[in-house]
Parts: C-alpha cells; structure tokens; sequence
C-alpha cells in the first residue's frame, strides 16, 4: 500500500527537462499507459458514520450519479468510512475517471481536504487519530486506487485560501495581485503554498513506477513540474491550467513570478483552454525569463517545452442522463407552470467578481428598458452557487441590483429576476436547462464555461440559442454562440432581444452546430488528446538524440591515465555564466584556481577558445603564465608565453562597414541593444532589449543580412545566445582546434567544453579525429555541452550548468595536487 503524505515528508530540489516535436498519435497507445493524476483535490468528500458493522461493505458505484456516489468502509467496529463525490471541476474529474477505465492501474493524487465527522460537522485531516487517518488511507488507496495528501488546517489555509486564492487567482483571472492579498502575510503564504506542493511532490514520488505518465493540474500546483523533475529527470510529466493565464505585463507584477514559470518549465508538455492564453503564458516566459520562444512552446536549456491548446469538455454521457430522470421531468412541469407563457433565461455561475453576474443584470436591466415589449414577458433566473471564499461586498451589490430592477419593472404579479443564491439541487437545474428560452453567460474572465456546454446538450428539444462572452474559454469553440462583451450592456440587451425572436430553422442550425461541436468533443476527448499529445512528444525525443551525461568518474579516470592532453575550453556559458551586462561575467575563483594548477603540469595544454575580445581574456586570465588563448572565434591566438597572431591579418574586412551600418540601424530602434566592435568581427547584443521586440528585430536582422550581406561576402552569421555575429567564413573555433591538435605530440587525452553554435565547431573537429584513433584512444575524447541533453549537438556529453564544467575541472586539478604530493620528498 502507498503512504500518504503529510508535512512530515522529505522535499525536494531541481532544474527542467524538456521534450522534442510531436510523432504521429498512432505510435501511441494511452491504455496501457499507468497515469499518476495529481489534482488539489481528491474527487470524493469523506464521511465518518457510526456503525457496528465491522466488514469492509463497498456499495455499486451508480454509472450516471454526481451527488451520491457512496463507498462506506470499517475502519473499527464504531465508524465507518462513506464517500460523495465533490462538487465542482465535474469536468476534469470526468476526464480523468475516463483515464482509469483505460487503465485500471491509474491512480489519482489530492488532498483529502476536510471530512464530516460522526456528528456531521466539518473538520480538517489533523483531528484525525493514527488509526483513522489510516483507515482513510487504506480504503482510498484500495478501493479508490487514490492517495491521499493530508494537510493541517494552517497549512491548508496558507495555501488555499492564502496564496492561491490571494495571489495567484485574481492574477490569472487579470485582477491585479496586490488589490486582493496582504503583503504582511504574502511571505508566509508563500512558504506554504511551497510546503503544499513539496508534499504533492512526495506524493507522486510514493508511487512512481519507471514508465508512468504523471499529469498535474491546475494553479494550485505551479510548483510540482519542477519538483519532480529534479528526482525524476526522464519522466513524462504533463501540466494543464484550467484558468485563465494573464497578459505578460500583469503577470510579471508577481513578485514570485519567476518561481512559477521556472516551476511550471519542469513540465514534458503544458496545455492551456485557449490560443490566447497559451500565447500570454510563452510571452511571459519570454519577457519575465529572458527565454527564446515559438507559438509552439519554450526553449528552456537548450530544449523545447511544447505549449499546446486542448478545449476541456463535459461529461455527456453522464448529462444525458440526469437531464432525463423521471423527477427532472417533474420539475420541468412545475416550473413551466410555475412561468407559465413566460420566456425564461438561464444562468448559472459562481459567486465571484469574474463571472460576470453584475454585468448581467445591468444588461438585462437595459433590455428592460430599452424593449418594454418584453415586461412581463421575460424572466431571468439567475442561480449562483456560493464561492469558496466569502464575497460579502459583491453578495451585497447584487442584492441591491436585483431589487432595483425588481421594484422599477416588476409588479405584485410579476418578478423579472430570480436571484437563488445557494447550491440548487441537481435535478431542478437540469430541469431549468431543459425548459430555458436562452441561456446567457457573461463572464468576465473565465477558463472553461461547463455551465455552456451542459446548456447545449440540455436543448436537443427546444434548440433555444445560447450567449455567451468572448471572455470565457469556451468561446472560441462554440463559435455558433452569440458572442458578446459583458461590459456592453446595451450590446448584451440587443443580443437577448436578437435570440429570444431568432427564426426557429436558424435557432435549429446554431444548436445543431454546438451540439456537434459538444458531443465529440467531450471530457474523455480532453483528457485522452492530452495524453496522447504528451506521449506523443515524449516517444519523439526518445527517438531523437539523447546526449547522455558526463560521467566525471570516467573523466578523471582517463586523466591519470593519459600522459599528453589537451584541454579546450569556451568562456561564455560555459566556466562562467550567461549574465546581463557581458561585463559582470567574471572568472570563479575555483575555476581560476584550477586552472593554474592544471597549467602548471608541462604535459597539459590547457587552451580558452572564446568569443571575447582580447583585452577581455589578457584582464581576467592573463595573469595564467602556461594558458593559451584564442579570441573572436579563432581570429586571434595567443601561445603561453607568446605575443597574440592575427589570423585575419590577410582577410578583406571591408564588409565591416556595411554590416555595422545595418546593425547601427537595429541598435537605434533597438532600445536596450548595443553593437560590440571587435577587430575581425561584429556582434549584435539584444540581451538588456524588451525581450519580445528584440527577438523580433534579431529575426528582422538576420533576414536582412542574410539577403544583402551573407549572400555576397565570405561572411557567416552567427546566432548566439541574445546576439547576432558576423564574422569571417574562413576562421572559426573548429580551425583552432586542428592547429592546437596537430601541435600536440602524441595526446591521448582531449576535454573539450562549450554551449553555443560557435562550439559545434570545436566538437565537429574533434569527432573526425576521433574516428581516426584506436578504440582505447577515442574513448579518452569528451565533448561536452552545456545546457539540456536533448539540443541538436555534435558533442557526446552534456552538462546542465556551468557550476558541472567547473566541478570537473576541480577534479582534474586534484589529480594533479595528489600526483605533486606524492614526488614531494
């Protein structure tokens, strides 16, 4: 049996990984796939009920039932287990019950979040003693196939109520952060909502098995992605947002902004409701991290995480059926008596500021006013199911709204607006969603709308036409709506006029075209495309090139063997790391260190192949008396000991001119650019730019030079890492590295190191000398790149970080200390 997770558990640290383009879908097969779902919540609220029954006494599951779903289970010879299913997300828990019926093996990860006591009164896991806590536990894991996250009251409401509903949801749904949260306890909030996910994280890591697919959900567990690709640095992980995601320019006001994108960037693949909102989050990634992007997703160390837009749906099948019990059709009859030759329009939706319902009622209220043929004709039902967390001013406004248009249009005979503020019984809203005229949505940001799509399948008789805002997730789908903007209130008014006297072979086209649209594309379509897409792009990179990681162990090994070496080295990304400002890249301490060391032994030539100038090599490792040095690409060398040699010397660089004229043009409309001059070459630097409108005058560069330049010049481009190069075709890292080669007498140990374009050059020579030598000898060559192990490289090693090249040197160096220590008399 799996544990469950509580506080007490260990945590965990990392870094990303990263997938590759998609495969076709038939080279998958989801149904023998195990799926880990990770969701806030558990799909079932827990009971304790008093019994003297002493055996387990598992009830059937009803197929079709959302409210009553029971289980009980004895967990002593006083209590019993019993379990409803929750309310709320009916949509994501239908697409992942529907995962479980492919595979039975699946489990699914949530909070317990708090049960009913015996006595029927709320309380949170941590009243719970040993014994029932494990009782839970055992019923849920066994008959359930879910595990359990138990979280204490404080630590629950820091995370839920505090940072999620505090920050991150106004965030997402474009409510400035600062407007709702307490900035005192935003710090605390914080350190629980890490706390929270560190826990799902451990959760899942209970029960991982080398294979699974691990699916997270949702705002409340930004975190997890990362969490669990730092111990789990080959799984398949999926993420999916049910919310909105705002525009880079509110969510980088976040002050954890960079924890969450970071987090989230540990995901395979993440899947948003919309283009537009996939969109804001690869602009956020960009603007906030500095990350290249394309509409297909992040390049996030040196791979891409694909972005991808999967529509959620509803459970149809199951509101076929509720919407056709016999005690539906009852009410339908008393509430068509009840209205009787009255027009009623629906709706139905949270309390809170972003559904819209103020915007609503204003509408209906300028419909009222504007087409009083319609008084006492029409009639607006309007069911809100109470937040999560109180909305007392919003409650208190509505109520005021809703007696003003009462008293100024009603009569003693005759309310327009029914205002049911309170959880309504499944069968009476089923009822008012077969008998409704209109259904009319206004929300003002919203991620999936299930409240449109259930309209949709409840009309199949009356075919009466929906609207709904162009704010909520499901617009783009239902494009047979009618479209409006709830801040339009005469706009909406019109809109209600327009359906509600719709010719009846149009209202059967538009419902027909929706009911299409709903029917295909339900909640198991959603989760199986997710899926499948996911899956798809993890076999994709299976089948690519996985560069494996560099075995240190190994390296030293062939070290103390070899008796000559040469040892090669790129600065930039690679002994320090990419910064800001070129200018604070300064050489680590250690690395200097070992680099003298190494430098000391006469058999190693230790060489730095970089980019950078001159001057900037002589400042900060000059002071190294036996290291060589190589500048702009190959374009200067300088032996230990000697003077620097211009290998351009005898090229023609008047191209320079044109090329600075170009990149002078893009640095002035560039704000943030500047042009780097050196003596043989000419670099673009787009780093400190808007990180958007950079990448896009970087490409508009590129094709400019590409066209009027490269095409005529013995020129290359170079795209580096937020910059552009130009440089001389004849000279690059890779003719360096065949001089130094051929200038070493018998070496039988090369270390080669770098991360960009520039050092592929390197590796490339290096692997056709390699295939020259011996088996013994080709073994003692170690290309390494720096950044994701699945980017396009001729290298045969990788390392993520700089600190990983570094760290090696260091061991090389202590070799060298160990060997000098022991000839010390």
């Amino acid at each position: 049996m799996t544990p469950a997770m509580d506080q007490t558990s260990m945590t965990l640290n990392g870094i990303n990984g990263s997938v590759a383009p998609s495969v076709p879908l038939s080279a998958v097969d989801t149904k023998k796939t195990r799926i880990i779902s990770v969701t806030h919540y558990l799909p079932h609220m827990c009971s304790l009920r008093k019994t003297m029954n002493t055996t387990a006494n598992p009830e059937p599951e009803p197929a079709h039932d959302n409210e009553a779903n029971h289980l009980s289970h004895s967990s002593t010879g006083e209590v019993q287990w019993t379990f409803t299913r929750r309310r709320g997300h009916t949509a994501m828990y239908a697409g992942i019950r529907s995962l479980c019926e492919d595979n039975p093996e699946s489990v699914h990860i949530g909070s317990v979040g708090v049960y009913y006591d015996a006595d029927g009164q709320k309380q949170y896991p941590d009243s719970l003693s040993d014994e029932l806590k494990a009782s839970l536990q055992t019923v849920l894991t066994e008959e359930k196939q879910c595990i359990p996250v138990f979280l204490n009251k404080q630590l629950a409401y820091g995370h839920y109520e505090g940072y999620c509903k505090s920050d991150l949801w106004p965030l997402l749904h474009y409510i400035p952060w600062d407007n709702v949260a307490d900035p005192k306890k935003d710090v605390h909030y914080w350190d629980d909502y890490l706390a929270v996910n560190r826990l799902y994280a451990d959760a899942v890591l209970s029960t991982y098995q080398e294979g699974d697919v691990i699916w997270v959900h949702d705002y409340h567990l930004m975190l997890v992605p990362k969490l669990l690709r730092d111990a789990l640095p080959t799984a398949t992980i999926g993420f999916f947002l049910h919310t909105p995601f705002p525009s880079s320019e509110l969510f980088r006001s976040l002050p954890r902004r960079r924890e969450i994108l970071q987090g989230l960037l540990g995901a395979s693949e993440l899947g948003f409701q919309t283009y537009s909102y996939s969109r804001h989050f690869i602009s956020s990634c960009t603007r906030v991290l500095g990350l290249e992007s394309t509409p297909k997703g992040v390049d996030y160390h040196g791979g891409l995480v694909p972005v991808g837009i999967f529509p959620i749906g509803i459970d149809v099948e199951s509101v076929l059926h509720n919407r056709s019990v016999p005690n539906v059709q009852n009410k339908m009859k008393l509430i068509l008596d009840m209205y009787h030759g009255k027009r009623i329009i629906i709706g139905r939706d949270k309390l809170d500021q972003v559904t819209g319902i103020l915007q609503k009622f204003r509408a209906f209220e300028k419909f009222l006013a504007k087409y009083p043929e319609w008084r006492d004709q029409v009639v607006l039902i309007q069911v809100t199911s109470p937040a999560l967390v109180d909305s007392p001013r919003l409650e208190s406004r509505i109520s005021e709204l809703v007696t003003r248009i009462n008293s100024t249009y009603g009569s003693l005979e005759f309310t327009p607006i029914h205002y049911h503020n309170a959880f309504l019984d499944r069968d009476e809203y089923y009822a008012l969603l077969n008998v409704a005229s209109l259904g009319l949505i206004t929300s003002v940001r919203d991620g999936m709308n299930t409240t449109s799509h259930e309209f949709v399948v409840c009309q199949q008789e009356r075919h009466s036409p929906l609207i709904l805002s162009e704010f909520t997730g499901t617009a783009s789908s239902l494009s047979a709506a009618i479209h409006v903007n709830p801040w339009d209130y005469e706009g909406v008014a019109d809109a209600i006029h327009d359906a509600l006297t719709i010719p009846q072979e149009e209202r059967l086209s538009k419902h027909q075209k929706l009911y299409d649209y709903v029917v295909h594309h339900d909640a198991k379509f959603w989760a199986r495309s997710f899926l499948r897409d996911l899956c798809s792009s993890e076999l994709a990179m299976e089948m690519s090139h996985i560069t494996p990681f560099l075995d240190s162990h190994l390296v030293v090994d062939k070290y103390k063997q070899s008796q000559s070496r040469l040892i090669c080295l790129d600065y930039d990304g690679t002994l320090s790391p990419i910064v800001k400002n070129p200018a604070d890249a300064l050489p680590p301490a250690n690395m200097l260190e070992a680099l003298l060391t190494l430098t000391a032994n006469p058999d190693n030539a230790v060489w730095v192949v970089s980019g950078r100038d001159q001057d900037f090599l002589e400042e900060h490792l000059g002071h190294i008396p036996n290291l060589g040095l190589s500048a702009e690409h190959g374009c200067f060398i300088k032996r230990p000991g000697g003077e620097w040699v211009n290998f351009s010397e005898n090229l023609d660089l008047g191209w320079k001119t044109d090329v600075l004229e170009i990149f002078k043009y893009y640095e002035e409309r560039t704000q943030g650019s500047v042009v780097e001059q050196k003596k043989c070459a000419l670099t673009w630097h787009y780093r400190n730019a808007d990180p958007e409108y950079g990448m896009f005058q970087a490409k508009e560069c590129q094709n400019h030079l590409e066209n009027n330049i490269v095409a005529k010049l013995p020129v290359e481009i170079l795209v580096g890492k937020k910059n552009l190069e130009v440089r001389p075709k004849a000279i690059n890292k890779g003719e360096i590295v065949k001089r130094l080669w051929s200038g070493q007498d018998n070496c039988t140990f090369v270390f080669c190191a770098g991360d960009d374009k520039t050092d592929e050059d390197m590796f490339r020579a290096f692997r056709k000398i390699q295939r020259t030598l011996d088996t013994e000898h080709q073994q003692a060559i170690f290309n390494v790149t720096v950044g994701s192990n699945q980017k396009k490289t001729m290298a045969s090693w990788h390392v993520p970080e700089t600190t990983d090249i570094v760290d090696c040197l260091v061991a090389m160096a202590e070799v060298e200390k160990q060997r000098l220590a022991v000839q010390e008399p």
